[in-house]
Order: structure tokens, then sequence, then C-alpha cells
């Protein structure tokens, strides 16, 4: 569908980046400015974040007035004034300009996708069409590693091109959010996604209707401003609770250490003097990432949320503890011939057991415990939270390197996946297979939430 194709040209411009950077910090610039900086590099891999930060507030505004359809064609039309202008990319001004596009695409596709996914899913499968998103855009990182290793670096570009404009005309024949139409009384949407079952008007699609109905008070009880947010609906027990746990999953995948990972692949594989080519222990990573995201699909309605986020979580903390102890014994030049295999083997099961858990999950939980009425105020914000903390981190990571040693930014991330385990354990409930209501009554200590009434149904 045109939404799985938003993320995997999200995905290209990621795996564009990472062999890119080692390119123009080489003496094969292409580039006529000269070859980059490190501080360079760290401003082109962050600089996206940018326009990421501005995508919820602009795509989230446009999906809220105009529909989603049309805040998914405004991400197609960033996605290809970024890729548009890379031809030209003959200094630095035209490769910030776009990553900035290509960041407002890409935090358009994290804040938007998600909501459309879920507003024309069934209960049964939100989970499973959730990771879905995360599968197509590391499949866009791989299919950039490949390319940008055995063709050109440009050669990306027309692909992505040629697939900014078939989203787009997607795009245009794809129906309208059914949950958006019934708030704006129509109700004719639900039919195309529900196929048979709406045909044979079956007991389900007519359950799921009369839930639309009765949860958006579609009628003459209709209130006027049940619509309305107020500052007090975020300050109520029921409500703070989920915004608080959504607050902190959200940084859960920058203190993995994935971000800066797959951001400078090549360039820590460089570092590390592995025995592989930085270009191929970035293909290898990709790949192992890519399948990480199809097991996820396959066991986030099996395992459930918490078990994928505290395996997740530890075992990402192992691998940097075993990579930052590599670098460390490096640092102090021991003799490590023998261990070349370590920052490949280390590096690629933190990718692999990232996608599992902290890659996507946090995402899919934010649509699951958060109240409807509130959603999309908060997705906002945890977005721009986790843009903020994403830049802060891929933007000091190469002199956080330089100053630091590698041994001791994969120490701090190692910590951090053992607090975000502690987290999950103690504090997070889980969702699999359960109704908004039933979510909310478990972070209540069994209590009924007293909003059920006038919010929207359950994001699936």
């Amino acid at each position: 569908m045109p939404a799985n194709l938003a993320t995997l040209i999200y995905g290209l411009s990621i795996g564009w980046l990472s062999p890119n950077l080692v390119l123009m910090s080489s003496d094969e610039t292409p580039l006529e400015t000269g070859k980059i900086s490190s501080e360079e590099a760290g401003t082109v891999g962050s600089i996206g974040t940018i326009g990421c930060m501005l995508a919820p507030l602009v795509c989230g505004w446009v999906a809220e007035i105009a529909g989603r359809k049309s805040a998914l064609m405004l991400i197609g039309v960033t996605q290809l004034i970024s890729w548009a202008v890379m031809p030209f990319a003959t200094n630095l001004s035209v490769i910030y300009a776009s990553r900035i596009f290509g960041g407002f695409a890409g935090g358009g596709t994290l804040s938007i996708v998600p909501l459309f996914v879920s507003e024309i899913s069934e209960d049964r499968i939100r989970g499973t069409l959730g990771t879905m998103l995360a599968i197509s855009c590391n499949f866009g990182i791989l299919l950039g590693f490949i390319i940008s290793h055995y063709v050109n670096c440009w050669a990306v570009t027309y692909l992505a091109l040629l697939l900014c404009v078939v989203y787009s005309l997607g795009c245009c024949f794809l129906p309208e959010s059914p949950q958006y139409l019934f708030v704006k009384k129509k109700k004719e949407a639900l039919r195309f996604y529900r196929g048979e079952e709406a045909e044979s008007e079956t007991s389900q699609f007519t359950a799921e209707v009369a839930r639309f109905k009765d949860i958006h008070n579609v009628g003459p009880l209709k209130k006027k401003d049940s619509n309305q947010i107020h500052i007090k609906d975020f300050l109520t027990r029921s409500r703070w609770k989920p915004i608080l746990i959504c607050v902190i999953v959200i940084m859960f995948p920058a203190g993995s250490g994935s971000i800066p990972l797959i951001t400078y692949t090549a360039t820590i594989f460089q570092e590390s003097q592995s025995n592989l080519s930085p270009a191929m222990s970035s293909i290898v990573v990709a790949t192992l990432q890519l399948i990480g995201s199809y097991v996820s699909t396959m066991t986030v309605e099996k395992a459930g949320r918490r078990v994928l986020l505290v395996v997740s979580t530890l075992g990402c903390a192992v691998c940097t503890i075993t990579m930052g102890t590599y670098t460390f014994l490096q640092e102090m030049h021991v003799e490590v011939d023998w261990f070349r295999w370590v920052p490949v083997a280390s590096m690629s099961a933190l990718v692999f057991i990232n996608a599992i858990g902290i890659g996507i999950v946090p995402f899919i939980i934010m649509t699951e415990i958060l109240d409807p009425k509130i959603r999309g105020s908060v997705v906002t914000f945890c977005l721009l939270e986790f843009s903020g903390v994403a830049y802060l981190v891929v933007k000091y990571f190469p002199i956080a390197v330089e100053q630091l040693g590698m041994y001791a930014c994969m120490w701090f991330f190692s910590c951090c996946c053992v607090a975000s385990a502690t987290f999950v354990l103690t504090c997070m409930p889980e969702t699999k297979g359960k109704s908004f209501e039933q979510i909310s009554e478990s972070l209540n200590g069994g209590k009924k939430s007293g909003h059920s009434k006038d919010v929207a149904p359950t994001p699936v």
C-alpha cells in the first residue's frame, strides 16, 4: 500500500547517508568544496531532525483539517523535493537542504502513517500491520546500502524519485481514513477497508459501525465540545500516566545506540578495524535489521509488547557492552587480532535485537495506551521529543567518540538499555490483544476510565 511505500522511501534516505558520509569525508569526495570534517559529518547526519521536528506539527494540523489522505500527499511532495535536489548537490548547502526536506518527510511518515494504518485496521491485526512499517523502512535502508556500494552514490536518487512519483499517484486513489470520515459524518469509507465483511453486513462489521457511532457521538446527542481539547484533559490520572509512559518509552530507540549506529555504520566499522570492509559490514547489519523487523511482525501478537521490549533492551545492553569492551581493549593496545569479528557480530546482533522490539514497539504502544481524544497532541509532542533527542545523539556522537572514545559511548548506551528494561518491567502494562478500555483499567489499578464515552475508538 502507499503508506508502506512512504516508509521505504524514508529508509532509502537513511541507507544513502551512511556510506556517503564516508565518501564525502575522503579525498575522493564528489563535493566541490572538498572533504568534510567530523563536525560537518555530524551536521549532515543530524540536520534532518530539524525537518523531522516540524513535520508532526504541520502534518498533524493538515491531517485534522484536510484529512489523513492530504497529509500523506504532503509527505510525498516533500520526499520528491528532497530527492530532486540531490543531483545538483555539489556543496554542503544543497545536501543540508535535501536532508531537512527528507527529515520533514520522515517525521511526517512516523506521525501520519501509523495513525492512518491504525484507523483502517482491525483490532486483531493492529500490531502486525504496525510492524510492517518497520519492514518497509528497513528494506529501504538495506536497498540504499547495496545500491550505494555496488553502483554509485547518486543511483539511489533516481530510484527514490521514481518511487516518490508512484507513491504520490497511489495516494490520489487512496480512500480517506474511515474514522476521519465518521467525524465528518461520512461513513462510506469503512466499507472499502472491510471488503467482504461490509458487503455481507456481518455482525462484526455492524458492531464496528455501531461502535464508531457511539464513540464519535454521531447523531442528535452529539456534544458541541466533545472534540475540543482543554488543559484539564491532560491532567486526569487516567491520562497523565499513559502520557508519562509514552514520553519515556519514545526515548528507548535513541538510548539503545541504534540511531547513531545506522547513521554512521560505515564509519564505526572503519574505526573498529573490522575484518570486513565498512561497506560490506553495513550491508550485513542492514540485512539483519530487516530480518529482525520480520521476526517482530511474526511475534508481536504472540509474545506481547512487554516481552519484546525487555528482550530487546537487555539484548542491546549486552551488545553495546561487548562492543565497548572490544574498543576499550583496542585503546589499551591489547592484541585483538583474533577477535576482529566482534564489531560485526555485536553490532549486527544489536540492530537485529533492536528491530525486534525497541525499533517499532514504542510507536505501536503510543497508539494503544493513549486516550484518542488527546492522542494527536501527545503523539505530536512525543515525536518532537524523539526528533530532538535523536538530533542530539546523532549530532554529538562523532564528537563524543573523538573526545571520550568509542568504548565510553557504547557503555553509556548499555546503561540506557538497562534502565529501559527496568522501566518496562516496573511501570508498563501489557497491551497485546486488549481494547483501550481494558488497557485503561490496568493502568488505573482495575478502575474503569471515565472518558470512554467521549473519545474516538481504540487505535488499532
